[in-house]
């Protein structure tokens, strides 16, 4: 074995060296995490800010990225229908386990959930005994790694790639429902159909079954259950509490009601304004009427700016903190 690498170190350089490129990029380092990770945005694009977050985490999570590649492979909705989910969260504010809320993993585990449970299922359960498609059954391949203790075992994971299930192109076919409908159709399951507070979603299983969460390795209890796809003890909903589980509800409801009634993305996706951020706008709306700057205070007889109030009317307003 070589050296150790110290993850947390070699991630704040990475962060420090990446604020330094020629290009308008912000990170954030989170080290104090479970999963030491930077958050990095470039915002080069303007509008179109390009985020990403970059982790140095052990061999599992390459076998979940090649599993998850292995169900985009299947059906092209699937990663339509995750952009589309993501954008909404992301303008919710509900995209972030630092604030308790879930992280695009979890959205990506009950997005592909809800594919497995449609009728016709659009997307198969890739870890099952057997899986059926096109007349023919294919077994589940022996496992491909072991990865401490945890089993790597799943359709494709034998392949050159670790992804490829050719044999199960268009398996989602007989299911027509387009993106639209689907995203219509997955804001009812996590609003209606699933409680993500009594039951536990597992696309490990290719069901929602009841929550046991006794069964997770956490020190806390989980409040809310979605299970990750190779090791069963870890629960990826795990940084919810009790406050935000309440607030994600919340807006599973709103989304159900706006994309069934409207259908109106924009509405959807409007960008989340809590209260107190909606307080201080006002305040900083009225402070620059009682307060205005010399670019906004009309002219005076020799072309200077004046104050649009007499200083007297409003004793300490001007330059009052």
């Amino acid at each position: 074995k070589g050296p150790r690498i110290d993850k947390k170190k070699l991630l704040m350089e990475l962060s420090k060296e990446l604020r330094k490129a020629k290009r308008r990029i912000t990170t954030w380092a989170i080290v104090g995490a479970r999963v030491p990770l930077v958050k990095v945005t470039d915002n080069t694009a303007g509008q179109h800010q390009v985020c990403c977050d970059i982790s140095m985490e052990t061999e599992l999570s390459q076998h979940k990225s090649r599993l998850l590649r292995a169900y985009v492979s299947i059906d092209p909705r699937l990663r339509d229908l995750l952009a589309l989910v993501k954008a909404w969260a992301k303008a919710r504010n509900i995209n972030d386990a630092t604030s308790h809320t879930l992280n695009s993993f979890a959205y990506t585990m009950l997005v592909i959930q809800f594919l497995q449970t449609r009728a016709p299922p659009v997307l198969p359960c890739l870890h099952a005994p057997r899986v059926s498609h096109g007349g023919a059954e294919r077994e589940l391949p022996p496992a491909c790694a072991r990865v401490g203790g945890i089993e790597i075992r799943y359709h494709g994971c034998d392949s050159e790639t670790g992804s490829d299930v050719p044999f199960l192109a268009g398996y989602g076919a007989s299911n027509t429902a387009t993106v639209q409908e689907l995203l219509v159709g997955f804001f009812r399951f996590i609003a209606d159909e699933v409680n993500l507070c009594k039951e536990c979603v597992s696309i490990r299983d290719g069901k929602v079954k009841v929550a046991n969460k006794a069964a997770f390795k956490h020190k806390h209890s989980a409040v809310m259950c979605v299970e990750d796809p190779f090791d069963p003890t870890d629960n990826v909903a795990r940084s919810v509490t009790e406050a935000s589980a309440k607030r994600l509800l919340s807006e599973f409801h709103r989304a159900a009601q706006v994309s069934s009634q409207t259908g109106d993305v924009e509405a959807l996706c409007r960008q989340f304004v809590s209260a107190r951020e909606a307080q201080q706008q006002q305040k900083r709306e009225v402070a620059k009427t009682m307060n205005p700057t010399p670019a906004t205070m009309p002219a005076g007889p020799q072309g200077l700016k004046q104050p649009i109030f007499p200083q007297a009317a409003f004793p300490g307003a001007y330059g009052a903190r």
